[in-house]
């Protein structure tokens, strides 16, 4: 299995990242690391991660998954307001492949109108609104596969999230 770990170009949730790739690796998982740019990127905390591949040269054909991180950068660069990330991730539902998101990296998810009637983890009420708005179905679980749409409230369930993105590829 092969999974793109999408990271805002500046202030993403580090923990999240290290947490992805080590559980993921030791799942045998291949991951590689995308952003905007191939430029440096600066996580929230410090950790400096430099993309393996650009968002835009992502391919639904190459990968099983795209999973958005979370981060204050998701907001503060309106990463959900990017046109050609949302439309990445459409080309990704529509090859039957499977989105994550983790925190307010659910919003990108979101944004892109792909969660009609999928139900979406516990989120903040900024983020529920988003999911109410796209028609996805709020739940109270702090992770949640539902169709091809896997996320989960933060990194403390990130062992789940990660057995639930794999689950189906074992």
């Amino acid at each position: 299995m092969r999974v793109a770990i999408l990271i805002a170009p500046r202030d993403f949730k580090d923990e999240t990242v290290s947490h992805l790739q080590l559980l993921l690796g030791k799942k045998d998982v291949e991951t590689q690391i995308a952003s905007l740019s191939l430029k440096p990127c600066t996580g929230y905390h410090g950790a400096v991660v430099k993309p393996q591949i650009e968002a835009q040269a992502l391919e639904p054909n190459t990968f099983d998954a795209i999973l958005v991180a979370d981060g204050p950068g998701v907001d503060s660069l309106k990463l959900y307001d990017y046109r050609p990330l949302l439309d990445l991730l459409k080309a990704f539902h529509e090859s039957k492949r499977k989105i994550a998101g983790i925190g307010n990296g659910i919003k990108v998810v979101a944004r892109a109108n792909i969660i009609k009637d999928a139900k979406i983890a516990k989120t903040d009420e900024e983020t529920e609104k988003l999911v109410v708005l796209y028609r996805g179905k709020p739940a109270q679980d702090f992770v949640v596969a539902d169709k091809n749409i896997v996320t989960a409230t933060g990194v403390d369930n990130i062992a789940d999230f990660v057995s639930s993105l794999i689950q189906e590829e074992q």
